[in-house]
């Protein structure tokens, strides 16, 4: 015979039960929810992906049209090297005015300057020896700009 204790306690597993299918049931519509918001977040960033990826190709386009165009400027510098012509070496004359000889005369004399005569004219170049541009550039001198 079935007694009152053994109802009892049927009753309280069945209470439990349904709590547990309760909360379980809860817990699959949370998670269901969730999975949604995932699925749109995974969604949103499939788009960044592939936006992030059309940026780049473009950006990658770019630089290669930069690089071609270099290229193109470089090779066209190298080739016709009369398209660029170097400037000829300047000079300007420098008069100098002529010395007046010591005189002979007997007594003090001023301090003695030398008898060498100067030439009527000085060449002096405008613009430095390609030799000096190298001494610079081996005794660390020589400056860089990069810009």
């Amino acid at each position: 015979m079935v007694t009152l204790e053994q109802i009892k306690l049927l009753e309280s597993k069945i209470a439990r039960a349904i709590n547990f299918v309760t909360q379980v049931t809860e817990e699959n519509t949370r998670l269901k929810k969730r999975n949604d918001e995932l699925e749109e977040t995974i969604a949103k960033l499939k788009e960044e992906k592939t936006k992030v990826e059309e940026g780049i190709v473009s950006a990658l386009g770019r630089l290669n049209q930069f690089e071609d165009a270099i290229e193109r400027s470089l090779s066209a510098a190298k080739s016709s090297p009369a398209a660029v012509p170097e400037a000829p070496e300047k000079r300007q004359e420098i008069p100098v005015q002529p010395q007046p000889a010591p005189s002979a005369k007997p007594g003090p004399q001023p301090a003695a300057e030398p008898p060498a005569a100067p030439p009527s004219v000085y060449l002096v170049d405008e613009e430095p020896a390609e030799e000096e541009f190298e001494e610079a550039e081996n005794s660390g001198e020589a400056e860089l700009d990069i810009f």
